[in-house]
């Protein structure tokens, strides 16, 4: 504490308190004014207070002292006026809030550095007190809520979004805010059509949430989950077997067929086979195709079983699998039955060789008999009577007859050869 004369800022008493605090000694002191323990810069505004001050006893706020050596500190100042040996003087109770002051601006800066860290992430983040009112809002949640800082601060949370009480916002905010345990949880909030990955945390007066937009990775989740049941739908509208392996030749994905063929050979479903099921004598062929795969070949293979004394034919193509990096990954198969085909080609060739047979009866067996009458007829003497008439219609009926096989012949030949190049 210290009395200072209100006309000249002479200092008329000091306390030993204020001896020790601004390190001059009482001597000193009282040689010295009011504003000899000010920074010069702090004097316009202590000459501009002193115009028409009060009496009454006044709290005159925050001020910058300056001590013996030059620190400077901060202080609260309390004045009221006083008579002091007859003179009319002011008595002055100084707090010394230096420590606080440096403190406070110490939080405040950590404050505004973490709102900067906050407004500088691209996740959303805003907080709330126990009154449901938003204290904080990042830029992100502004940009993801469609809200301005200024206009949301303040507000109560479900009055400003007011659909937000039909989701799981408020029911899995409640939860954090009573039970004091952090929650997450996913939700769309339909009226901005945005989908947010939450994540909330109990604070000291509230909440703080902290959420990513996760609309565009729902709507490729949506799009991938879509395409993938038209992919379903197709596979699975065929009784061809088709199926993926990944490269320790486990299975990856099959259509309904494949897992129909699972279950007759190994009794077992979707689930519950595993590839120690699959390691029977038949079907190691598929195991060794898998490897010519993985190597990056694209292939087929015709195979023949039997089924109830009946033989079965099918065609497995196995085509590699390949990732962005053009490595494989996996092999995908397919599996059709071609027994059908394969009758229908053994019948072609049966005709084939019935044609073939026919061929050769008609240019050996049929045109050696018409060969022996055509010689024979040339042996016959034609001056004899009854020759002359009869042999050259003979011979000429032969000669018709030869060339209507030769025809044949060839037409068939032809036949043959097409079939086989269809074959082919």
């Amino acid at each position: 504490m210290y009395i200072y004369d209100d006309q000249s800022f002479c200092f008329l008493a000091v306390n030993d308190a204020a001896v020790e605090q601004y390190g001059y000694t009482k001597e000193e002191f009282l040689q010295l004014k009011l504003t000899d323990i000010r920074p010069p810069e702090e004097i316009p505004a202590l000459l501009e207070f002193h115009k028409d001050l009060s009496k009454k006893h006044m709290d005159a706020g925050r001020w910058l002292h300056i001590n013996n050596a030059g620190q400077r500190f901060y202080v609260s100042v309390y004045i009221h006026y006083t008579i002091f040996e007859g003179k009319g003087a002011r008595q002055v109770l100084v707090v010394n809030i230096d420590e606080k002051m440096r403190a406070d601006q110490i939080v405040s800066e950590k404050s505004a550095e973490m709102e900067n860290m906050l407004d500088s992430i691209t996740d959303g983040f805003y907080a709330l007190n126990n009154r449901w009112e938003v204290t904080f809002i990042n830029k992100a949640a502004e940009v993801a809520l469609c809200c301005k800082k200024e206009d949301i601060i303040g507000k109560n949370l479900w009055d400003y979004f007011p659909n937000s009480r039909d989701g799981r916002f408020y029911a899995e905010y409640e939860r954090a805010m009573t039970e004091r345990v952090s929650v997450h949880f996913e939700e769309l909030y339909a009226p901005l059509g945005v989908w947010g990955s939450l994540n909330v945390y109990p604070t000291k007066n509230g909440i703080a949430v902290y959420f990513v937009d996760i609309t565009e990775r729902k709507k490729i989740q949506e799009q991938i989950y879509n395409d993938g049941q038209n992919l379903r739908a197709i596979i699975n509208n065929t009784r061809d077997l088709i199926w993926s392996v990944d490269r320790r030749s486990n299975i990856i994905t099959g259509n309904q067929a494949f897992w129909d063929r699972i279950k007759e050979l190994t009794g077992k479903t979707e689930g519950e086979v595993t590839k120690a099921d699959l390691m029977q004598e038949n079907l190691k062929i598929f195991f060794e195709s898998y490897e010519r795969a993985f190597d990056g070949e694209a292939f087929s293979l015709v195979r023949q079983r039997e089924s109830d004394d009946e033989e079965m034919y099918y065609e497995v193509s196995f085509n590699p699998i390949r990732d962005l990096n053009n490595q494989v990954i996996g092999v995908n198969c397919f599996l059709r039955d071609i027994t059908e085909a394969q009758k229908y080609l053994h019948k072609i060739e049966e005709h084939n060789e019935r044609l073939h047979q026919i061929a050769w009866i008609q240019s050996h067996r049929v045109r050696a008999p018409v060969a022996s009458i055509i010689g024979l007829a040339q042996l016959c003497d034609l001056n004899d009577p009854p020759n002359a008439e009869i042999i050259p219609m003979l011979k000429r009926s032969a000669e018709e007859l030869d060339k209507v096989i030769m025809d044949i012949t060839l037409l068939t030949y032809r036949v043959s050869d097409k079939d086989d190049h269809t074959n082919t």
